[in-house]
């Protein structure tokens, strides 16, 4: 205000003057003193006022505003010097005086009032405002006016009404739903129950909200739904229980309830929210189809045990299941198999089990043989499926099991896997094809070598009796001619197997080495020649001319198809082989000739072995190539393998089966006798060592002594694979990390007491050994290979 003027009580006295003995709470101002203390207290209390967020004004006793602060004055929407002095009635208007008079009348007569009313604004429109009148009195007591202090709630009380047209709306939802629904602080108090709950334990809705739901837990459940509670609410996560609780008519009743943790707005847990639903028919239904189960169990009396023997016993995976599908029993097979324990599939459907989860077209084929199975009818569908194995083909038959009425009781499936089968048969099919074409072509081989024999024969003696030039030219040229004819026959009577190969103990990797030079010499300088030979030699059964052409001819075969250049890939590996149907069980070196040429398409590489087959141009390819080289590997008890791919390349594998241990292996150049007697070994051993250059080490001076060699880097993978292998001698050293030898003799001697077991060190710990194995051969590090070989023989030696 321009002029604030003095603020007067309402007996009109100066509360700033001398004559009243003291200044007034307003900081009068006396304009005749020029009191600068009581301007400065003044100022201040009104930049107090001001700055509060409070509407704040004073009347005296003739209801006359002589002080306002800035939010009031803006909240009338007025400058505040055209307020103070003006009556109340004047600034609110008659009606808003009218609703306020009789609170300001007894607000003067001494009485402090609090009330709530409505204000039309003139700008802002139907506002809602909290006012309190707090009486003010002179020195003798008597009131001389009223400080006025009002709050605009208008938007709290929206927030308010929201508030409670929500909290009524969450209520009917509530209390619309069949199931039990609550809302708990961490005393397991509710503030909330709806009327499904309320009914449930019989009470109202105030007094339910104080129920304590632990009297009304099924004894036999108690113990563990308390425990099971307590966990959950610990975890700060969703849980589910289930129990039976006593219902309000006595009668226990199965719920399921889902509780969930709430948090107030600091992230502090307040307590739980929690549905319950009603599970009793769902229960009964279970103790039903358990009930049938267990009686048909009892009915059969001891036969059970017998069934369930056969029924764990089989090698099929097979299923009991109710009409709707569900699993009620699995035979040990389907478990082993899928990888599943019984809890994992009991009650589920089989397309909603794992295995079945990524095959869409399995899922909907079980679906329709449970449908046919149910309807009384046995149906049987291929489908894939995920084994402990990998993904396999399955044959999967569905079929009623009848009960004494005649109608279908359960339904029985049974899954076969034909992974194995189909792949068998396919390799077999390709080898019968392979022996009918060398049958054939061995007979065509057979005559045509006798017509040769004629012709060569006739023509050698043309050459010689011959003095006409032109003649003998002729002749000469027939008689190459049909030198050549003899070679193809040769060659189909390899592929035939009819001509006998001189198959004898050879080294693999030396063979290839030796032919490096005549390799680079035939490839040429656009190849890349890549070379991973197994360091490890293996004699096996081959002939090595033989082996030497078809190496040769691999590698042409290979230049050819890569016109532009590429890379040419000669490795060696051994392999254990015991399932395959063109060779038998043992142990064989895999020769792989590949390169990064052209490929096959899959019609020509379903081909490419038969005679004379051959994609070249005519007069550049007999087409017997590939067959001389089946024949060969086939002769020398090993098979030929062709993998292609157009643009990728293709991969020749020929298998050569390992000597016999007892056959002699020739020497070559350098060769002294100690290698023949490298070949009199016949132990299978399992050298487990951390070290990799002392595990290397020891396996290959075994093998050069003619034993097979299983190795394994740490102590876990030495427990596996003695399991898988069955050795006659373990070497063992005694200091690993992870499990130690002693460790690891100690399982395997449980496993096999007898087992034979040399242990190496580099340490001293010949009593440690000696508590683990006492009858354990020692073998200090280091160590030569003869001292190892003979302290091999000396742990073979000992029973």
């Amino acid at each position: 205000m321009a002029d604030r003027g003095k603020i007067e009580s309402p007996g009109g006295r100066a509360r700033g003057s001398k004559a009243a003995g003291r200044q007034s709470p307003g900081g009068a101002i006396g304009d005749q003193t020029g009191n600068l203390v009581g301007v400065l207290d003044f100022r201040r209390m009104l930049a107090i006022a001001d700055a509060l967020p409070v509407l704040i004004a004073y009347l005296d006793s003739g209801q006359r505003y002589l002080f306002v602060n800035r939010a009031l004055a803006d909240w009338l929407g007025m400058p505040r010097r055209q307020v103070l002095g003006r009556s109340m009635r004047d600034v609110l208007g008659e009606e808003a005086y009218k609703s306020r008079e009789p609170m300001i009348r007894a607000a003067l007569a001494g009485e402090r009032q609090w009330f709530a009313a409505n204000f039309d604004h003139p700008t802002r429109g139907p506002l809602a405002v909290q006012s309190e009148y707090v009486p003010q009195r002179g020195a003798d007591g008597s009131v001389e006016g009223v400080v006025l202090l009002i709050q605009d709630v208008t938007e709290q009380r929206a927030a308010e009404r929201s508030l409670r047209e929500s909290e009524a709306r969450f209520r009917r939802i509530a209390d619309s739903a069949p199931a039990l629904m609550w809302v708990s602080r961490l005393d397991r108090s509710r503030d909330f129950v709806n009327e499904a709950y309320a009914e449930f334990v019989g009470l109202d809705v105030k007094d339910a909200c104080q129920f304590d739901w632990r009297a009304a837990i099924h004894p036999d459940d108690a113990e563990r739904v308390v425990a099971e509670s307590i966990a959950g609410e610990a975890s700060l996560k969703r849980f589910t229980l289930e129990a039976r609780y006593r219902r309000a008519d006595g009668e226990y009743r199965w719920l399921r309830s889902v509780s969930q943790p709430r948090f107030g707005p600091d992230g502090e847990l307040v307590g739980f929210i929690g549905v319950g639903s009603d599970v009793t028919a769902e229960k009964d239904a279970e103790s039903e189809l358990k009930a049938q189960v267990a009686a048909r169990t009892a009915a059969l009396g001891e036969s059970e045990a017998r069934v369930r023997a056969l029924f764990d016993s089989a090698l099929e995976m097979i299923g009991l299941l109710d009409l709707d599908g569900r699993y009620v029993e699995v035979n040990r097979s389907a478990l082993d198999s899928l990888g599943l324990t019984p809890e994992q599939v009991v009650g589920k459907h089989p397309w909603e089990i794992g295995p079945f989860s990524g095959h869409p077209e399995s899922q909907e084929k079980l679906r329709q043989l449970v449908g046919q199975a149910a309807g009384g009818a046995t149906a049987t569908a291929e489908m894939q499926i995920d084994t402990v194995g990998g993904q396999a083909s399955l044959i999967v038959s569905m079929k009623p099991v009848m009960g004494d009425d005649g109608k279908p009781m359960f339904l029985l499936g049974e899954g076969r896997d034909i992974t194995e089968l189909k792949s068998t048969q396919d390799q077999l099919r390709q080898a019968q094809k392979m022996e009918a074409l060398g049958q054939l072509t061995g007979g065509i081989a057979h005559d045509f070598n006798n017509l040769l024999t004629v012709v060569v024969g006739g023509l050698d003696l043309i050459t010689k009796r011959v003095e006409d030039e032109k003649l003998l030219r002729y002749a000469t040229n027939a008689l190459s001619a049909a030198e050549r004819g003899a070679r193809l026959t040769a060659q189909l009577l390899a592929f035939s197997r009819v001509q006998r190969l001189e198959v004898k103990p050879t080294y693999v990797a030396p063979l290839i080495e030796e032919m490096r030079p005549l390799l680079r010499n035939v490839l040429g300088p656009g190849i890349e020649k890549v070379f991973d030979l197994d360091p490890h030699l293996m004699p096996v059964m081959a002939d090595p001319t033989q082996l030497e052409v078809a190496v040769l001819n691999l590698a042409i075969n290979a230049r050819d198809a890569m016109p532009e250049g590429g890379t040419l890939t000669i490795s060696s590996r051994r392999r254990r082989i015991s399932d395959d149907p063109e060779l038998e069980p043992g142990h064989y070196v895999e020769l792989s000739i590949s390169d990064t040429g052209e490929g096959m398409t899959p019609e020509v590489l379903a081909r490419a072995i038969e005679p004379f087959f051959t994609t070249k141009e005519v007069g550049k390819g007999t087409g017997l190539g590939l067959s001389m080289v089946y024949g060969m590997t086939r002769q020398s008890g090993g098979t030929a393998r062709i993998e292609s791919e157009p643009g990728v390349g293709t991969t020749v594998k020929l298998y050569f089966r390992r000597a016999t241990r007892d056959a002699e292996v020739p020497l070559s150049n350098g060769e002294t006798g100690d290698m023949l007697r490298r070949q009199q070994g016949k132990a299978t051993i399992l050298v487990i060592d951390d070290d990799d250059d002392v595990r290397q080490f020891i396996a290959a001076s075994l093998e050069e002594y003619g034993h097979e060699v299983v190795e394994a880097a740490d102590g876990r993978e030495g427990i596996d694979r003695f399991a898988e292998v069955a050795p006659d001698l373990v070497i063992l050293d005694f200091v690993m990390p992870g499990l130690s030898g002693a460790e690891v003799a100690a399982h395997i001697r449980a496993t096999k007491p007898g087992q034979r077991i040399l242990f190496v060190s580099g340490y001293s710990e010949t009593d440690a050994i000696r508590k683990v194995a006492p009858d354990a051969e020692i073998l200090p590090k280091p160590f030569r290979a003869t001292v190892l070989d003979e302290a091999v023989r000396d742990a073979l030696a000992t029973s």
